[in-house]
């Protein structure tokens, strides 16, 4: 049984199943609900304001929600169960953070798609001339290609009619060797490919021109799979108890695509019919998941999945909808923990090409750290957790409106909220401020501990030593408040910071040993992601994030993922360099490395260096 459930301020009509959880249901069609903590009732990023639907507060809504927000209809999406019809008012959305998802390099790429169309026009059958019809077509539509050509059953089956209808003359759409289409002369119609980001939280797609090179559509959505495990790893142990689950992730996944897909196409005005093929990208695991493959063995030793090669299908095997005979093709991977989506990115800025050294950086739930040495590449996966991304932290959220994204301790404490809004919560680059300031000027300690203003060794702005305060077991430092609410940053939020930096510092620093470059031979470093369009690189260099880079050699790509694969989708040469950069590439397997555990612990500690305490500063 379903229930209609009317979405404000919308006032989109969707049915959900009776009794299932109102926000794994929304995110089961493709609604995006903000919940970095993965539904835990903690992040309270999923507040929704709802009549009907449900009857009664659970106690973690109790608890966590003010008198006043629960007399006005306020609740926690993940504590909800959809019991009868009613109405929800979601929170108001931002494209701010989607926006900041892609960031073109501003290269031009030249055009040489495997899409394209062909004119025709052959000879009428004759008694001296009795060849099929699609042996003369197929001869005249091979001049000037390399390789046979094919034709799809269903196509041929309708091919003598239309040929004769069109007096032997029209337009033929090649992918590759293959014919996808025949269309009547002079139709002109569209001929659209789109690239795929397949993301452990998000996916981001590109809808291109194929005859112009124009990106004529971007958009983001949430990856419906995250009500199953905020990481890979968790999805991975999900199907391990029952490998029937793994249909379900696909599904689940091939559903959200193809409602990224419509709309793109509304937005550039489109049919989707119209995109005859789909590069896509995503980690070993994400990829995994898309082609119904079992990654199982992907979290165990040796790391092991079923392929790591590039692959090219029909889109009706994994049921995308887009042209029925379209093709997707995956790129390669170059391990299990280094995947299409490094390659893509790899692709992007032109790594695999360089002469001189150059480092690259993807921060997210796993980081991927890349040196190109240039003479080769290595390449390293960091287990950084999703604490940039707002997980598993207090009052941790994306970069969408209401995140509070900057933060200055001096001359007196000043934060900025994306949208210029009230403050919901705090992003990774948010998260990184106010730890690198409250380090600065003394709140926090190099072993990143919360200080009183009776345990520091100077004095502290007062405006900030009343902030930092003891409650419970746990010491945290008020960023805000207001009648309803406050937003805190705890000592347990510190500490998963200092987890995901230091695992990404330690991989930084055994990817320069192992290539025996310092950090003076670094000639530019990328930082990708939604994330590192945000990250001031001076308080990144304060926390020991990263290596104490000069400022002008750093570099923001926003999704260098995307944009790789927008290079494989317009451009075969492209689409080849992939190929071999996956098997260029030299993965540094960090678990088997026995000086990684000494190296993360040393880097867990704050500083620039070695954990050695920045100056301070009280200007």
């Amino acid at each position: 049984m379903k229930v209609k459930v009317i979405l404000l301020p919308m006032g989109r009509e969707v049915y959900l199943r009776k009794g299932v959880n109102l926000r794994a249901g929304l995110i089961e069609l493709g609604i995006p609900i903000d919940s970095p903590c993965g539904g835990q009732g903690t992040c309270l990023k999923c507040k929704v304001q709802i009549s009907g639907v449900h009857q009664g507060c659970t106690e973690l809504e109790q608890e966590k929600l003010s008198p006043e927000e629960l007399r006005n209809g306020w609740r926690l999406a993940c504590q909800v169960t959809a019991e009868e019809p009613g109405k929800i008012h979601l929170p108001e959305t931002d494209v701010l953070w989607k926006a900041l998802a892609f960031n073109p390099l501003g290269e031009q790429i030249s055009l040489q798609p495997n899409v394209r169309r062909r004119n025709f026009h052959i000879n009428e059958p004759a008694i001296s001339d009795q060849r099929g019809d699609w042996d003369r077509l197929a001869e005249d539509l091979e001049i000037g290609e390399t390789v046979p050509l094919f034709i799809d059953l269903p196509l041929l089956r309708e091919f003598s009619g239309r040929l004769r209808e069109w007096n032997f003359q029209g337009e033929a759409i090649l992918a590759g060797n293959n014919v996808v289409a025949l269309e009547p002369p002079n139709s002109r119609l569209d001929i659209l490919g789109v690239a795929i980001d397949i993301g452990t939280t998000t996916l981001a797609g590109g809808l291109v021109d194929l005859e112009t090179g124009t990106v004529v559509a971007l958009d983001v959505s949430l990856n419906p799979q995250i009500v199953f495990g905020a990481d890979v790893i968790s999805r991975i142990s999900y199907i391990q108890e029952n490998p029937e689950r793994r249909k379900t992730l696909q599904k689940k996944l091939i559903r959200a695509l193809n409602q990224l897909l419509l709309r793109m196409c509304r937005i550039a005005k489109k049919k989707r019919e119209r995109i005859f093929e789909a590069t896509v990208v995503g980690n070993t695991t994400m990829l995994h998941l898309l082609l119904g493959l079992d990654p199982v063995h992907i979290a165990l030793s040796p790391y092991v999945g079923v392929l790591n090669r590039s692959l090219s299908l029909r889109a009706n095997e994994l049921g995308l909808h887009i042209h029925p005979l379209g093709k997707v093709h995956a790129l390669p991977s170059v391990a299990s923990f280094i995947g299409a989506d490094t390659v893509a990115m790899i692709l992007a800025t032109k790594l695999h090409q360089t002469s001189v050294p150059k480092l690259a950086i993807d921060i997210g739930t796993n980081a991927e750290i890349i040196l190109s040495t240039g003479s080769g590449m290595l390449a390293a996966s960091a287990a950084a957790g999703p604490a940039f991304e707002g997980g598993r932290i207090k009052f941790g959220m994306r970069a969408t409106k209401g995140a509070i994204s900057m933060f200055h301790a001096t001359p007196s404490p000043k934060y900025a909220v994306i949208g210029n809004s009230i403050p919901q919560g705090i992003c990774g680059s948010g998260l990184i401020d106010l730890v690198s300031e409250l380090f600065r000027v003394g709140v926090l300690d190099p072993t990143g501990r919360l200080l009183l203003a009776q345990e520091t060794s100077s004095p502290i702005n007062p405006d900030l030593a009343q902030c930092v305060r003891i409650r419970g077991a746990e010491r945290e430092f008020v960023v805000y408040t207001d009648k309803t609410r406050e937003i805190t940053l705890t000592q347990r939020d510190i500490r998963e910071l200092q987890l995901a930096k230091g695992a990404i510092r330690a991989a930084i620093e055994i990817l320069m040993k192992e290539a025996n470059i310092n950090i003076s031979d670094i000639t530019e470093i990328f930082l990708a992601g939604v994330f590192g369009n945000y990250i001031d690189p001076e308080k990144a260099h304060t926390i020991g994030l990263i290596p104490p880079f000069p400022k002008e050699r750093i570099h923001f790509i926003g999704c260098g993922a995307l944009n790789g694969c927008l290079k494989a989708l317009i451009n075969l040469d492209e689409r080849q360099q992939a190929n071999d950069i996956a098997r260029q590439v030299s993965h540094i397997e960090l678990s088997s490395r026995a000086d990684f555990q000494d190296t993360f612990v040393r880097y867990l500690k704050l500083g620039r260096k070695y954990g050695v305490r920045a100056q301070h500063s009280t200007n």
